[in-house]
């Protein structure tokens, strides 16, 4: 959560600031709504998928790569990959959700979609080309 501290020049007493509450709570709404429209419309997969909406975007973890590649398929976007010291490399779709949003005036929303593997294993020629054209 952002907020601040100013102090009063009267008193010096610390005022905590919130940055609008209201407006995140509901920008968090809406990404999950898209979100949610998105694999409804599209089919996408939601086993072994949990999901994270917040006020920027979606974060949608999986346990398989079959996740990541339907949404590249359907959304296309870029992938990272990120090497973690375990052992483990983390690949994450950079995509967004449908654009019924941007008809409504808004942004389409961003979403996420990371995978774990062990590192070094083999991924479908796809993704890895989506990661050489990032």
């Amino acid at each position: 959560m952002k907020e601040w501290i100013t102090l009063s020049a009267s008193s010096q007493i610390p005022q905590v600031q919130h940055l609008s509450f209201l407006e995140r709570q509901d920008a968090r709404r809406r990404h999950e709504r898209e979100y949610e429209v998105t694999v409804n419309v599209l089919n996408l997969p939601s086993q072994h998928v949990a999901s994270q909406a917040t006020p920027t975007e979606v974060h949608v973890f999986a346990t398989d790569m079959d996740v990541l590649a339907a949404w590249l398929y359907e959304m296309g976007g870029t992938v990272s990959k990120t090497e973690l010291p375990t052992g483990f490399t983390v690949w994450t779709l950079h995509t967004q959700t449908l654009l019924d949003a941007v008809a409504a005036g808004k942004d389409a929303c961003p979403v996420l979609v990371s995978v774990p593997l062990l590192t070094g294993e083999p991924v479908m020629q796809e993704i890895a080309e989506a990661v050489r054209a990032a």
